[in-house]
């Protein structure tokens, strides 16, 4: 286990300050946010918690560091590791106390965080079967190491236009993804001279595109000298803007393949010949010898079941590489300690470990014997280890059940399909290598870009009635000049995709046998198919018939946007604005004027936190958030009442007018102008006006406050819609407070009185 380099330990000398600074109330949680998501700290819905990613080059990690972790969580986070779709792994519900203490641990493990979230280089993954697959050119393991650690030293690293993301494939398969990323390399050997294929410009997420092909040979002592170069050009030209259009495929578009080109190429020569120095230091990974005549041991039916679903022998004679198909990716701590010392009993000079981008643990360099006698931990550590390899080997992301962006919940989700499949009693074991991928939203963290299936979460009306549902995909292919995204079709609610997956599998299997693969037979009529199948389940019933579609899995309250911020769940009030506005416009061609009144008043309530359904809530809602706080001209206020005539046209070009002066925190041109004042009540003692101030921020200056006020006396505050009204009165009640009122104020704000214990 090499040490860290020494600039990350003088990046966490600067944390720490900042850190000091931001408890004392010294700075703000805007400044501290921009130091501690480069450290891969995020916040989580739940108020005053906090995730921390922990980077693991190649999915690289020794069996005493996965104890490290499993002891650092179980002391400072919820005792679980997440493995994530970079092969690395997320602690979470982190107290913001804590920080301090868990870098210090991982540093001291050689493990970090530095460049595991933000506008970094972030982790460079790779093949997860390199250094032991049959069909691999050669072990790009130390590559993705070594260029790991010299970009942890750049200080041009952390304050890029948007994330940089670097991949390493050992074959023409990709199974590292090289071909679907900023940059990828993909080995390759010439005139006997290692060296990679190089391919620029990929990414997945709400604008996917496939990687264009930059050169057909680099050789190997060159891989961070293209890297830096690209990243500098990128740097420098990139969109700091608009941070939806800023990732280095849309600089490529922008530029052209060429003139970026050209970009690159003058960079690779002014650090060529600026005494730089741009050659990496590769740690040695010697690979194991074979075993001479390997004695096959005796298996029972179920060790037997298990690797043929989840082990492939290796290239070394005699031994194999295992998965273990951990439940959405999740490991609880101490079943990790229980792996990790019984590799290190077993095999503790050996490789054995790796975490893939499937969210899934490889157990490798093993012989038979001892991956049978691992069996029964495996059994324990994982509850699907047992179930067919397409149950262990889906993807999906934790979608709104903790993350910010977050629309749907794939995790309930899954759980409903697995329970699907198996009352319907379909083979699932002829599905082996079949890919199901789900996503939130349309960020790709599920990797639905990727799958065979694929979806990702969006909101659909019934009546006006928002419920979850999801954008399906199909037929992805993923190699060396064949990779292609799958293809969006049509969209099918939460509610009925168990039924349709199952559908589609009984249907796939009488199929499979006339194709190669799934996108073949997509390719050839099955899209077809998969959209007919979906039509079947179209209609939901009414919000009146039937509640339950209106409820996503494992959610305990009606579907809803409601009350999130616009960092939450901007994308699924997009797909409500958008849907409002198509149906605005055809009810404006059919000079619909009801439809057209409702629609106009209902299209951008959502931005304000309302989701009223019957039209007079609709209308009465748009009064109060749109024309009494002066968005909207006070002049239409008679067309809210009485019946609908011509003059709503009118109305309707106002709101989508309105509409286009909307930037992405769900503001409008008027309200970035001119910030509403607002005066105490007079029977307050104290009053502050918090808003614009996030989470935690805002509750830490709030209880400062309450710290210098006397027992009884009252402090009124302001706080925003979203997380601050969610969070800060329920904290302030937890430190023994007592809330005596919160009322929502024009102006899409809350004003919340508080008197001290």
């Amino acid at each position: 286990m090499s040490a860290l380099p020494q600039s990350v330990n003088e990046d966490f000398e600067v944390f720490k300050k900042q850190y000091g600074d931001f408890i004392e109330g010294r700075s703000d949680s805007l400044l501290f946010k921009t130091i501690r998501v480069p450290f891969g700290i995020y916040e989580q819905r739940e108020a005053n918690t906090y995730m921390v990613r922990v980077k693991l080059s190649a999915g690289y990690i020794t069996p005493a560091q996965l104890l490290a972790l499993a002891d650092i969580s179980i002391a400072y986070a919820n005792g679980s590791l997440h493995v994530t779709t970079r092969g690395g792994v997320q602690l979470h519900y982190v107290k913001i106390e804590n920080f301090l203490s868990v870098i210090e641990a991982l540093h001291k493990n050689g493990l970090t965080g530095r460049g595991g979230g933000g506008n970094t280089v972030r982790n460079i993954t790779a093949d997860p079967y390199s250094g032991i697959a049959k069909d691999q050119i050669f072990d790009v393991t130390p590559y993705a190491l070594a260029l790991n650690r010299k970009m942890l030293e750049q200080k041009d690293s952390y304050a890029l236009p948007r994330k940089y993301k670097i991949a390493f494939s050992a074959s023409q398969a990709d199974r590292g993804g090289a071909t679907l990323i900023d940059v990828g390399f993909i080995a390759k050997i010439k005139e006997g001279k290692k060296g990679f294929s190089v391919f620029v410009a990929g990414g997945m997420g709400a604008k996917p595109k496939v990687g264009v092909k930059f050169l057909d040979f680099l050789p190997e002592e060159e891989i961070f000298l293209l890297s830096q170069a690209i990243k500098e050009v990128f740097n420098e030209k990139g969109n700091r803007k608009n941070k939806n259009n800023a990732r280095l495929r849309f600089l490529v578009e922008e530029l052209g393949i060429e003139e970026f080109r050209k970009e690159v190429d003058f960079k690779v020569e002014k650090i060529r010949s600026s005494g730089v120095d741009w050659l990496l230091n590769f740690e040695s990974f010697s690979e194991i010898a074979p075993i001479e005549n390997p004695i096959p041991p005796k298996l029972n039916n179920e060790q037997k079941l298990w690797l043929d679903r989840y082990a492939i022998a290796q290239k070394q004679t005699g031994y194999f590489c295992a998965k273990i198909a951990l439940q959405l990716g999740d490991i609880s701590a101490q079943n990790a300690k229980l792996l990790a010392q019984k590799l290190i009993e077993i095999a503790p000079d050996r490789d054995t470990l790796r975490f893939g981008s499937d969210q899934n643990i490889y157990l490798r360099n093993l012989s038979l014997s001892e991956l049978a006698n691992l069996h029964e931990t495996i059994k324990q550590i994982s509850p699907i280890a047992s179930k067919a390899a397409i149950i262990g080997d889906s993807v999906v992301c934790t979608g709104a059940a903790t993350c910010q962006l977050g629309i749907t919940i794939p995790r309930g989700a899954i759980a409903a399909i697995e329970k699907k499949l198996k009352k319907e009693n379909i083979a699932l074991d002829s599905l082996q290598g079949f890919k199901i991928h789900i996503s939130g939203c349309p960020n790709s963290c599920g990797r639905h870009h990727i799958a065979d299936l694929g979806f990702f979460g969006k909101v659909l009306r019934e009546d006006g009635v928002a419920y979850p549902a999801y954008s399906i995909l199909v037929g992805a292919k993923v190699g060396e000049n064949i990779t292609r995204f799958a293809k969006q079709t049509v969209s099918v609610s939460a509610y009925y995709l168990p039924s349709f997956i199952s559908d589609l599998l009984k249907l796939w299997i009488d199929k499979k046998g006339e194709y190669k693969s799934f996108a073949e037979w997509i390719d050839s009529g099955g899209e077809k198919a998969v959209i007919e199948i979906a039509k079947s389940y179209e209609k939901i019933p009414s919000f009146d018939e039937d509640k339950n579609p209106y409820y996503d899995y494992t959610a305990k309250e009606i579907f809803s946007l409601k009350g999130r911020g616009a960092g939450e769940c901007s994308a699924g009030m997009y797909d409500l604005i958008d849907a409002d506005k198509k149906a605005l416009q055809i009810a404006l061609e059919e000079k619909s004027f009801a439809a057209v009144r409702t629609l106009a008043a209902r299209m951008l309530l959502i931005t304000r936190g309302e989701e009223a359904r019957s039209e007079s809530e609709v209308l009465a809602a748009f009064k109060k958030l749109f024309i009494d706080t002066g968005l909207i001209d006070a002049a239409f206020t008679p067309l809210l009442e009485g019946d609908a005539n011509a003059k709503v046209v009118d109305l309707a070009k106002a709101v989508i007018e309105l509409y286009a002066t909307m930037d992405n925190s769900l503001k409008f041109a008027v309200e970035r102008e001119k910030k509403i004042e607002v005066k105490p009540a007079q029977n307050a003692n104290r009053f502050k006006d918090y808003r614009g101030v996030s989470c935690p921020m805002n509750f830490v200056k709030t209880k400062m406050d309450l710290a210098q006020m006397k027992s009884g006396e009252i402090l009124d505050i302001l706080l925003d819609s979203g997380a601050p009204i969610e969070n800060v009165p329920r904290s302030v009640e937890g430190e023994g407070h007592t809330i005596l009122e919160q009322t929502k104020q024009n102006g899409d704000y809350w004003l919340v009185k508080i008197r001290k214990k």
